[in-house]
């Protein structure tokens, strides 16, 4: 008799809130980059703070998206 690991509802279910717990994880890291990244820019004034700066708000908002994205398919 052959028992599939993954066939288990209680293994998809902590499978899920896991990945969605890393997710939201990753998210503050984001967060904190995008706070980190706006610090610098006012200690060390140049003419690429304003480009780091917009892709630390896109990587935060690739973050939440994923973050929506895999709601959704979760």
């Amino acid at each position: 008799m052959e028992v599939n690991f993954f066939s288990s509802l209680a293994i998809l279910v902590f499978l899920k809130t896991a990945t969605l717990i890393i997710l939201a994880l990753y998210a503050i890291f984001a967060i904190m980059i995008v706070r980190q990244v706006d610090l610098m820019g006012k200690t060390l004034i140049s003419s690429i703070s304003p480009t780091i700066k917009i892709l630390a708000i896109l990587h935060l908002l690739a973050v939440l998206a994923l973050i929506v994205l895999a709601w959704g398919i979760l």
